[in-house]
């Protein structure tokens, strides 16, 4: 950007000396200004807050009625998929199921001695020696019979996966969270109760919602930097997997989903963290010298040398302030030519005149 300062034209005049008066049709200059044109930002970044989540996390419930027998991993304790996490002991379940499968025996002798039946009134019709209805009444009792020994056979397989379910399973790897029950608890099938909960925390979920005038700039892949209060002075990176595509009405923003590593586990899930998004080639911003800045009772504004030499003061919209530069989502285009060191009393409608460069920076350090 260039630098310079405003120049009052009247100051180099000799204090007796007055402004040379205006012909017809034409405008005393007051001022000579020093103006600089708005850049474009290179890149603009966004810090939110975001919180980590376990990648995949599983209450696990009783689907069997029973006591609790023994567990066998507390909170904290690291799981490998199929580990057994306790044992309950299901004595109704086995009083069932051996039950079930005496009914099932049972069943299993009446279909036999009807098969045999249905067979031999079948060979007596065929020799005219048995009526029809017999014979038929024969054949029904036999599959009725069948159809028991089916149902039989169903509900002991119901009852076995009953019996598998005593023992409480790891779902996946990860790390056991929670553990609400001890040994000689009554669980219920059904009850909602949870028993453990079980985490997987590598990698880790961080779900954050962006602001809906960044929306499109978050793409699939990219990354972002993670800072968390408990290790100061320490950046993760983490990058983009999912959004949601869609800006919630409510908060006006876009839910997005990273993903990170967390190999070592340090990193905890429901912890809380700040996402730095850098944003790159961000043609929506410019960015303006800070000693460019008018504070009106209206809000921030700039004086715009407009073609015809005249000051318009423009209104702007400061995206953020970086201190020595700010950048401007709405109200200037990167042609202005925009006014260094405006003085208080700059008015719109004057007409100014633009003095030659200088080299002196165009921004305060």
């Amino acid at each position: 950007m260039i630098a310079a300062s405003v120049q009052q034209a009247t100051a180099s005049q000799p204090k007796n000396s007055s402004p040379e008066k205006a012909g017809v049709g034409q405008t005393v200059v007051q001022d000579t200004v020093s103006v600089i044109h708005p850049e474009k930002s290179n890149a603009s970044t966004a810090q939110l807050p975001g919180q980590l989540s376990a990648y995949t996390d599983a209450p696990i419930f009783a689907q069997t009625s029973g006591y609790l027998k023994s567990w066998s991993f507390d909170i904290g304790a690291k799981v490998k998929a199929n580990d057994i996490l306790g044992e309950i002991d299901t004595p109704e379940v086995d009083q069932a199921l051996a039950q079930a499968k005496a009914q099932l025996q049972t069943d299993q002798a009446a279909l036999q001695l009807a098969q045999v039946t249905y067979k031999r009134f079948q060979l007596l019709f065929e020799q005219k020696v048995l009526d029809a209805e017999t014979r038929d009444t024969s054949a029904d009792t036999y599959q009725e019979d069948q159809a028991k020994v089916v149902a039989d056979q169903a509900n002991i397989d119901r009852l076995n996966a009953l019996e598998a379910f005593m023992l409480l399973r790891a779902p996946f790897d990860g790390i056991v969270t929670a553990r609400d029950v001890d040994v000689g608890a009554y669980v219920a099938n059904g009850s909602g109760h949870e028993l453990f909960r079980v985490a997987r925390t590598s990698p880790l979920r961080i779900y954050v919602s962006v602001p809906q005038r960044d929306a499109q700039l978050v793409k699939i892949g990219m990354e972002a930097d993670l800072t968390l209060p408990q290790f100061p002075g320490r950046t993760f990176r983490a990058h983009v997997t999912d959004t949601a595509e869609v800006v919630d009405p409510t908060s006006r923003s876009l839910l997005t989903q990273l993903q990170i590593p967390n190999e070592s586990g340090e990193l905890l899930p429901g912890a809380y963290a700040e996402i730095t998004f850098k944003f790159t080639d961000d043609s929506r911003f410019l960015t303006i010298p800070e000693n460019t800045l008018l504070f009106r009772r209206e809000g921030p504004a700039v004086g715009v040398v407009l073609p015809d030499g005249t000051v318009e003061l423009r209104n702007i919209t400061i995206n953020r302030d970086f201190g020595n530069k700010l950048e401007v989502s709405e109200g200037l285009s990167i042609s202005d030519q925009v006014i260094l060191n405006p003085s208080d009393d700059l008015t719109g409608g004057v007409s100014v005149r633009i003095t030659e460069p200088s080299s002196h920076p165009a921004s305060s350090s």
